[in-house]
């Protein structure tokens, strides 16, 4: 067996976070009155993102982010001040509602247990908030050990993050394989700390990071075949 544990990322390698994220933002706009355009969505989506970059850059923090995404996006669209904290808050009461799975998700996490891998997660967010929603899912109980950046104090792809995740596992990085659909988080990371990961690219973006996983797929059935060959090329 090549590998004995895998890493599951959370938003959009398991839970859809297109889907949660058209939730949680809807219900916010409904909820405060504020017009929300598609066009506006997309602006969010692609302002948003970019925050999440600067994050795992190191240019802000998890407190800065959140003050500041609201706050500027509000004030700079819809010309209204408003407490960035607080309507952050209202906005994650609403994401943590939304647990879409992803196709083939719940069949893939069973034939990986039976095939006695040992399933993990790590993940870019607030530790009560992703348990919430694997549980809502039903797919918590799959996974020996959930982490967060939250809990470690760094975000992926910071190599703190991997030395808080392994020195809470019982297996070092040379039998472990990172899934993740990120390439700033979840490649970069595996990469630069010295593991195997294989991407998840369900959405068809190019690979501009020169980055090298081990495999790329993009569908589950297509990352199940390599559980079934054992990840041989």
């Amino acid at each position: 067996m090549r590998f004995k544990q895998i890493i599951f990322d959370v938003d959009d390698t398991l839970i859809d976070f297109a889907d949660t994220e058209n939730f949680a933002l809807r219900s916010l706009f409904r909820s405060r009155q504020w017009p929300l355009t598609d066009d506006l969505q997309r602006q969010y989506h692609s302002y948003n993102q970019g925050l999440w970059r600067q994050l795992e850059c190191g240019d802000l923090t998890y407190d800065q982010l959140s003050k500041m995404v609201f706050h500027d996006f509000i004030k700079e669209n819809l010309g209204i001040e408003v407490d960035g904290l607080a309507v952050m808050d209202e906005y994650r009461s609403y994401f943590g509602q939304a647990f879409k799975l992803l196709p083939g998700v719940e069949d893939t996490l069973r034939f990986a247990k039976k095939q006695n891998y040992h399933l993990t997660i790590l993940s870019n967010g607030e530790a009560f908030m992703q348990r919430h929603r694997l549980k809502l899912a039903g797919i918590e109980t799959y996974f020996e050990l959930i982490v967060t950046s939250e809990e470690a104090g760094y975000s992926k792809p910071d190599a703190g993050i991997f030395d808080y995740f392994f020195a809470r596992t019982n297996f070092g990085p040379s039998e472990t394989v990172f899934f993740g659909d990120g390439l700033q988080s979840d490649i970069l990371g595996a990469e630069n700390y010295g593991f195997d990961s294989v991407w998840y690219n369900h959405r068809h973006r190019k690979n501009k990071m020169n980055l090298h996983p081990l495999f790329e797929v993009t569908t589950y059935p297509q990352f199940v075949k390599l559980l079934k060959n054992d990840f041989k090329k």
